[in-house]
């Protein structure tokens, strides 16, 4: 009865009733145009936001949510234009007191939209202070990690908030549509072989797979997430496959950066000529480069296989001095700290020079770093330099220059420890008439041949020179009998 005789006749409210009634409502309301701002407000918004109805026209109501919720509170208002009432949504908006939050539900009104907004804080915080589920519920919607239920056909059932704020697609949208639908094209064959893999007979309760997918988000962007599915279809609280996930786009920028660094690097080894090879602190094989392969004609497949010992033998067999190279790399082994420097010799007449330097990460020893350069070229035109610098070029024999020197270093010696020298000059007679009569290049032979039988004249330890033109002279070190040498010579 007492409901009866306070119900009102059906046309009885006027407008002015019904905006009497809106302004008293215990719920905050706003109306707010197509750009979101401000026509009219309430006494409950006026003051869970401290904020007067004439100050709050003209203000736009993204001026009170928090930053982090904008974009969820802006896709929640775009979809109201399609549906009759909005998805409610949580969001945090800035009240008079600090931040709160509420309940935000959404009503087109001829082309306006009706807010209402509903605090939820006060209710939130008991709830999550007295029922575990409750505050489980609320780490899951702030969590930052996208976690979603869906069956085993892949139809999503239900999402976190996380969708909204990471990739800007509405959980009303999206829950009943196969979450295939968020994964772009490039990867929708991994996510199917993912799904049939994690529903697999084989594939007990409790197992999951992982996969990394490019989602979409809602501005055609993708975003790179590392997913994991669960296999939850027999636990009965469940049944379903719970999907979880994050935004792994700083994995993958320092993945390319790291891979394109290591291209680089990849690159420089290759096109250095010096061979490289590098051990770990254990002298196991790391890396090495194609230059260091072909200096020490090294089959690939040896390397490749990190097959150390055979390796180490195909080096030692080259080598003309195998024990002292052996030696070397045991040294270097007991001092990581060490560097090295020294030139190998081959059976075959090859140089390389060898350096070793400790490779450090972060100032910490973690293996050794072997460079090799082929120096034969150069010792070999290093020595003909030399001899020519210090030869006479037609005839092989030393030049005043050498032969000034060995006279020097000969008296040095004799007096230190005694003995004797000699010292004999010889020219050709008429050698200008060889020349006049039959041209220097007969001249030129016949030089040669005089070279050539002083030669078998002397000692290994005696020295001819030509001084130049037909003059040449003879060293004779050590003589012990004056007379005898004499004879010997003539």
């Amino acid at each position: 009865m007492v409901d009866e005789q306070r119900a009102l006749p059906s046309g009885s409210l006027t407008a002015a009733d019904i905006a009497d009634i809106a302004i008293r409502l215990p719920d905050s309301v706003f109306l707010v145009d197509s750009l979101l701002q401000v026509l009219w407000a309430n006494q409950s918004a006026e003051r869970l936001f401290g904020v007067q109805l004439a100050d709050a026209s003209g203000l736009s109501g993204l001026d009170f949510v928090h930053p982090d919720d904008v974009e969820s509170a802006l896709l929640a208002i775009a979809s109201v234009q399609s549906k009759d009432v909005g998805t409610p949504l949580e969001v945090r908006v800035r009240a008079h007191d600090g931040w709160r939050l509420v309940e935000l539900i959404g009503v087109p009104a001829s082309g306006n939209l009706v807010l209402s907004v509903r605090d939820l804080t006060e209710r939130r915080r008991w709830e999550v202070a007295h029922d575990t589920d409750a505050r489980f519920r609320s780490l899951m919607h702030n969590a930052s990690m996208l976690t979603m239920l869906i069956d085993e056909s892949g139809i999503v059932q239900n999402s976190s908030a996380a969708i909204t704020r990471l990739l800007g697609h509405d959980q009303g949208w999206l829950e009943g549509r196969p979450l295939e639908e968020l994964v772009d094209a490039s990867d929708v064959m991994a996510w199917r072989t993912t799904l049939e893999e994690v529903c697999d007979n084989a594939i007990e309760t409790g197992s999951s797979v992982t996969v990394d997918l490019l989602f979409a988000r809602r501005d055609g962007s993708n975003v790179p997430f590392a997913i994991t599915v669960k296999n939850l279809l027999d636990d009965p609280t469940v049944n379903g496959l719970v999907v979880s996930g994050h935004d792994i786009t700083d994995r993958r920028e320092a993945e390319r950066a790291l891979r394109s660094a290591n291209s680089v690097l990849a690159a420089t080894l290759e096109s250095t000529a010096d061979g490289i090879l590098v051990v770990d602190e254990n002298g196991r094989i790391v890396s090495y480069n194609r230059r260091f392969t072909e200096m020490w004609r090294i089959p690939s497949h040896v390397l490749e296989a990190h097959d150390d010992s055979q390796a180490l033998a195909l080096v030692l067999a080259q080598l003309r001095d195998p024990e002292a190279f052996a030696t070397k790399v045991a040294d270097l082994h007991v001092d990581p700290d060490a560097d090295s420097h020294d030139v190998l010799e081959f059976h075959d007449g090859r140089l390389f020079e060898r350096n070793s330097l400790p490779q450090r990460i972060d100032g910490e020893v973690v293996g050794r770093v072997w460079s090799f350069r082929d120096i034969t070229q150069d010792r070999e035109l290093h020595d003909e330099l030399t001899r020519q610098a210090f030869h006479d070029a037609l005839t092989g024999l030393a030049n005043q220059s050498l032969f000034r020197d060995r006279v020097d270093h000969a008296l040095t010696r004799i007096e230190r420890t005694g003995g004797a020298v000699a010292v004999l000059f010889i020219d050709l007679d008429d050698f200008k008439t060889v020349n006049d009569s039959l041209g220097h290049l007969v001249g030129d032979e016949l030089l040669v041949a005089m070279s050539e039988r002083l030669l078998t004249c002397l000692r290994s330890n005696d020295t001819a020179a030509r001084l130049g033109g037909d003059e040449f002279a003879v060293l004779i070190e050590d003589i012990e009998n004056e007379k005898q040498d004499r004879k010997s010579v003539v």
